[in-house]
């Protein structure tokens, strides 16, 4: 018996879970493969989140996904809940922030409750430019008043009840105090049109808590609940008895609830989760409501429903449409999860239904149809009010019926094709006017109507602050640029205060260059990232297969702009890529690098240390990893996960500005610090139980401020606290604040903001939080000769409004600017300074106890510097005093004097800005002068116009091509050319070719100005090594320029892109490096000889300059060496043949061995400097001769035979 009624109570358990969880049964199954349930699972808030997930992955395998297909709905909700969940899977309650929101008002409310100066930015109107998805946000609802027809009220899902009192010109919002800003119904009551009631959260998509039903009795001026047996469900749409105004229906996920005695009570009639309710027209005990793809009807006034089945086959949505001209017809249109199932017509008052159509799918993109749709997401329908036949549908576009269902036409489209107009995108709500018949819609972007039967369409979305924000950017550098992504409304940007779209689809992470506000970034799902310039588009610049980005990344993925260089960006896909050259044209040339293997799924947080940019952390989940050189070549990875203090997914990651070590996370609902840089961490949650946190920011104005944002609010903590203070007057109460951003005046902490992207309610601004001041300063020197100056900088933590300054043996001896400079010390001493902050929370005064040491007056001593030492006729040049002790009087002489003094300076001026008139050498003096005495410097010969005089040399071995006063042309921001150290230490100018993946890309090595005056004939020679990589070469050209680099002509061109043979050793497939001499040219047997370019038609000319031209063709490393530039007076009086000399080692340190064909045994050799001297001289003797080098100094030189068939060779001595 015992065994027995324990097997009973086992199966009538499994038997509840079964019957009812029936997801748990479908999980176990393969029917989610075939049946999207994966629709109804999202909107069961009990059903385990992965279930969900893997219902959706295991129905969308194998499938094609389209547009409107209901896969982007789900992926939004996915992203969102994902950051939520438990690490079982258990979502939370929709009511939790709500609960934790009211906990914290009841604890800290009443004396806390008050910071913040927050002021809305919009979008206001529909942003101009970018005709993709431009809008402003989704509505769920419309109501009217009874008797003014240009009194409506709209619903937002997120951004809660608006009203116009002139037909849509302007809106007001009267739910920002409300704990939800998500409405799906309304009601105005038609007796009393001050009394209104709304129906919370978001019907559709589940973007906001439903909390029930809430009334107001002052139109709209407060609220309250008033949903007394309800409880906190969310109200998809409500009805009003047209005689007893006491009486209402609402169709709610938990069911049908009805009040008899205006809601201040309600009664569940029948459970479930209906979205749809509608009343018989003529007789208002008819009541036909919706669960899902069911039809149900009550004769009693919704006391009770019944299920119809009488001609309905079921589906996954239906919605309701009645017709006064008509009572007796009900329409049905029947949705799949996705796609238009059929309309179907009760001529019977909802007894019994035929189909009338079941094509066109009305519910998918196209113009005519089509396949797909997401009608569990947007669907409504209406039937006009005078003629029964006549039926809209909405769904992604809006259709009509002009015969009772028989036939559809398309009425709008999402961007304007198929000869309709434009209307945004996923309808969700279709409401006639009671009063003057005109047809309103409401979906992703606004709200639009229509007066001719959907021929043309009015928008009057502007005013509706209602634009849900996956992320914001802030400029750096322009306090009035934001860049924001919307959710189904694109991306747009604030310049001051218009918007402007500049991308369409899901805007989702975006950002500004951190020094150049004209380029910012953005992305759609996936990690498709685009480039803006002054807000035009130059196309995506990472993505799957795009740039060499082999994968995909998550819905929303995270990039970060390297803070200390605009040409460097990380993104995190399923790995870490890097480019270095975002900002190369076309965006085609952009190059990226995977530089981690250490993760599979995608990642959705990254952060970079701001104290040190080499420093970056990556969340994946509940996963950390960090790095302390992401710039190198090769980058490590530290898996920091099992350091996390919690098994929470990561939200958000904050660094510290100046402390590298110092870093924080949330984990969802808390929050932690570290300052081992996460090995381990510390709770500051303190105060904040139970809600969301979606994102840090770091006030470095403060003393450790941190703002967060939260799924209801922004709240605010620093050192002076112990617990977090709600950061939130002005802004909407229980607001979803998805990212918050700091914007830092140059000029003053006073011009600081802090700014808000929320979910629903657009874009905030807030000045920073008025903190306790903590005093201090530095100063520009701290030892100064009597008779100097000294600048005094204000850091104060905080945000100081007045200061009061003392300086002790200073003149001034007071200033109250905030940073004081030309403070003069005339006297020797030891000195105090006093620096007193004020705001309007109080004051903090800071003493510097012998801050500044005075010493005795001291004569200066002269020093300069100039911009540059090099360059053509007419160059202009800055030159920087650099003297000490103080001089007060400057004069510069040059000689010559031929110069001009440009930017109203002169040669009184300290910095002159000089411009020099002539080719030659220009010594420069200074002379400066104090109280004490007077000092001269002078640097002889220090500034060279018209170029290096001949011979001219270059070998390279420098570290930098800049100190050689080299320039390096980089057009498309890859490869290019560089110094690279050889294995013997020694270093050259090369070119990686081998690492290049673009094709007939050119990189340009050009060399300062070179004087050929006074030259009757010139000449270009050089080292090289370059090995091919397979059967690809590369090309290397030479082109001189006559006109200091505006135009050039080609002069030398070797490899595919020129002639001969070009390659100087044997092929390799590895990346070439020369490692021995035999690799150049003219030293080995193999391949070419070294160049010797003739330029003697620029013989006798200044400021030529030499451009080496990198020809990428997918070869492989190119390398170049000991360029001379010379003339060659009488070296090769004959015309030489191609018999072989050989000359070995070359290039050579000590001896060499000559090798010559027989007929030259007996002639003479000789060796001649690049300037022609012969410095030795010889008879050779024997076919193979060794001759000593001693005394030969590095350089080129050349060795003749005096043989009519032999031609000259070069040497090159190391």
């Amino acid at each position: 018996m015992y065994k027995f009624n324990h097997l009973r109570i086992a199966l009538l358990f499994a038997y509840i879970l079964v019957f009812f969880n029936p997801f748990l049964a479908l999980s176990q199954t393969n029917d989610t493969a075939v049946n999207p349930y994966w629709v109804e699972m999202m909107q069961n808030e009990k059903v385990n989140f992965f279930q969900t997930q893997r219902a959706f992955e295991t129905y969308w395998e194998g499938r094609e996904v389209t547009k409107g297909s209901g896969f982007k709905p789900f992926k939004r909700w996915e992203y969102m809940m994902s950051q939520r969940v438990s690490p079982d899977g258990t979502r939370p309650s929709p009511d939790r922030e709500i609960l934790a929101y009211n906990d914290f008002l009841q604890k800290y409310g009443k004396t806390r409750n008050l910071n913040g100066d927050w002021t809305a930015l919009g979008p206001f109107t529909v942003p101009s430019g970018y005709n993709g998805y431009r809008g402003l946000g989704r509505l769920n609802a419309i109501a009217f008043h009874p008797s003014n027809p240009d009194i409506i009220y709209v619903g937002a899902p997120s951004g809660g009840l608006w009203v116009s009192y002139d037909h849509g010109t302007n809106w007001i919002v009267l739910t920002d105090h409300l704990p939800t800003l998500g409405i799906s119904s309304i009601i105005i009551d038609y007796n009393n049109p001050s009394v209104l009631y709304i129906g919370t959260g978001d019907r559709d998509a589940g973007d906001a808590p439903g909390l029930g039903v809430w009334r107001s009795i002052d139109g709209g001026i407060s609220w309250e609940p008033w949903s007394n047996g309800m409880g906190n469900v969310t109200v998809g749409r409500m009805v009003q008895h047209p005689v007893n105004s006491e009486i209402m229906l609402a169709a709610t996920n938990a069911g049908v609830f009805r009040t008899n005695n205006g809601g201040l009570s309600w009664m569940l009639s029948r459970n479930g989760n209906f979205k749809e309710i509608v009343l018989k027209p003529d007789n208002p005990d008819v009541v036909y409501a919706a669960i899902g793809g069911t039809f149900y009807k009550s004769i009693d006034n919704g006391i009770s429903f019944s299920a119809v089945s009488n001609g309905l086959p079921g589906g996954s949505r239906g919605v309701i449409g009645v017709s006064a001209a008509n009572p007796e017809i009900v329409y049905f249109l029947l949705t799949n999860s996705d796609s238009f199932k059929g309309i179907y017509r009760s001529e019977n008052a909802g007894e019994s239904f035929t189909l009338r159509s079941n094509s066109p799918n009305i519910m998918a993109w196209d113009c005519n149809g089509g396949s797909g749709g997401q009608a569990w997401y947007d669907l409504d329908m209406a039937v006009d009010p005078a003629n029964a036949d006549v039926i809209y549908g909405g769904g992604v576009n809006c259709f009509k019926s002009s015969n009772g269902g028989l036939s559809w036409a398309i009425r709008s489209h999402w961007y304007g094709a198929c000869g309709v107009q434009s209307v945004h995108a996923d309808l969700h709500v279709l409401e006639y006017s009671p009063i003057n018949n005109r047809l309103y819609a409401g979906n992703d972007g606004g709200l639009y109507w229509s007066d001719n039967g959907g021929v043309n369409w009015t928008e009057i979305s502007n005013g509706l602050v209602i634009s849900q924000a996956y992320k914001i950017g802030q400029s750096a550098t322009n306090k009035d640029f934001v860049i924001n992504g919307y959710q189904d409304n694109g991306t747009s940007v604030i310049n001051e205060s218009n918007w402007v779209a500049v991308g369409g689809g899901d805007g989702m992470e975006c950002a500004y260059d951190p020094f150049d506000a004209r380029y910012s970034y953005y992305t759609l799902y996936y990690g498709d990232v685009f480039r803006n310039f002054n807000n035009n588009s130059n196309g995506k610049i990472a993505g799957s297969q795009t740039n060499g980005i082999t994968e995909s990344g998550g819905w929303v993925t995270p990039f970060i702009i390297d803070h200390n260089d605009g040409n460097v960006m990380f993104i995190g896909f399923k790995n870490i890529w890097r480019s270095t050259n975002i900002k190369a044209s076309p965006v085609g040339n952009v190059q990226w690098e995977k530089v981690s293997t250490m993760n599979t799924s995608n990642f959705n947080v990254l952060a970079q240390s701001y104290a040190n940019t080499n420093i970056i952390y990556a969340a994946s989940g509940n996963k950390l990893y960090f790095s302390e050189n992401v710039k190198d070549l090769s980058v490590n990875w530290i898996n920091r996960t099992g350091n996390l203090p919690a098994v929470n997914n990561i939200t958000a990651i904050e660094t510290h500005p100046t402390d590298e070590n110092v870093v924080y996370i949330a984990q969802q609902t808390r929050i932690f610090k570290s300052i081992d840089k996460g090995v381990s961490w510390q709770e500051i949650t303190a105060n904040l139980s139970g809600i969301q946190i979606n994102s840090i920011a770091y006030y470095k104005n403060s003393n450790e401020g941190l703002y967060l944002g939260t799924d209801i609010a922004v709240f605010y903590r620093d050192n002076s606290m112990s617990d977090w203070i709600l950061f939130n007057n002005g802004l909407p109460a229980s607001v979803k604040v998805t990212e918050v951003e700091i914007f830092y005046d140059p000029l003053s902490p006073e011009g600081d903001l802090i700014r808000a992207g929320t979910y629903g309610r657009g874009l905030w601004s807030s000045p920073p939080y008025l903190s306790t001041l903590a005093a201090a300063f530095s100063s520009s020197l701290v030892t100064v000769t009597a008779g100097c100056t000294v600048d005094f900088y204000d850091e104060t933590l905080g945000i100081p409004q007045e200061w009061t300054w003392t300086f002790e043996g200073g003149n001034p001896a007071f200033s109250n600017e905030r940073f004081p400079t030309g403070i003069l010390y005339e006297n020797e001493g030891v000195f105090d300074v006093h620096l007193i902050v004020t705001n309007a929370l109080g004051s903090d005064t800071l003493v510097c106890s012998d801050c500044i040491t005075v010493t005795a007056a001291a004569a200066p001593v002269a020093n300069f510097e100039a911009s540059k030492l090099i360059g053509c006729a007419g160059m202009v040049v800055e030159l920087q005093d650099l003297s000490e002790n103080c001089p007060s009087t400057w004069n510069w002489e040059f000689i010559p004097a031929d110069v001009s003094f440009l930017n109203e300076t002169s040669s009184y001026s300290k910095n002159p800005v000089v411009q020099f008139n002539q080719n030659t050498a220009y010594s420069v003096k200074l002379t400066v002068s104090n109280h004490v005495g007077d000092a001269s410097k002078e640097m002889n010969d220090y500034i060279l116009v018209g170029g290096y005089s001949m011979p001219y040399e270059q070998s390279f071995d420098v570290l930098t091509f800049g100190e050689i006063g080299w320039e390096v042309e980089n057009p498309d921001g890859l490869k290019t050319w560089e110094i690279q150290t050889l294995g013997n230490g020694s270093r050259t100018a090369w070119m990686n070719f081998f690492s290049y993946n673009y094709l007939f890309r050119t990189d340009y090595l050009i060399s300062p100005p070179l004087n050929l005056e006074g030259m009757q004939n010139a000449y270009i020679s050089f080292d090289y090594a370059y090995a091919q990589k397979n059967n690809r070469k590369d090309s290397l050209r030479v082109s001189v320029s006559t006109d200091c680099g505006i135009t050039w002509e080609r002069v030398y061109s070797n490899g595919p892109n020129g002639q001969g043979i070009f390659e100087t050793t044997f092929p390799t497939t590895l990346s070439f490096v020369p490692q021995q001499i035999e690799d150049w040219c003219s030293a080995g047997t193999y391949g070419a000889p070294c160049p010797i370019i003739d330029i003697s038609q620029y013989a006798g000319i200044s400021g030529l300059k030499i451009r080496f031209e990198a020809y990428n063709h997918f070869g492989n490393n190119l390398y170049l060496s000991n360029m001379h530039v010379s003339q060659l007076l009488g070296i090769f009086p004959e015309e030489k043949t191609s018999s072989e000399m050989q000359l070995y080692p070359n290039p050579a340190s000590s001896n060499i061995i000559i090798r010559v064909p027989d007929q030259a045994v007996g002639s003479e050799i000789v060796f001649r400097d690049i300037q022609g001297i012969i410095l030795k001289r010889f008879i050779v003797n024997a076919s193979e001769t060794e001759i000593s080098t001693e005394g030969f100094v590095k350089g080129m030189y050349f060795v003749e035979v005096k043989h009519k068939s032999i031609a000259p060779k070069k040497l090159i001595i190391h």
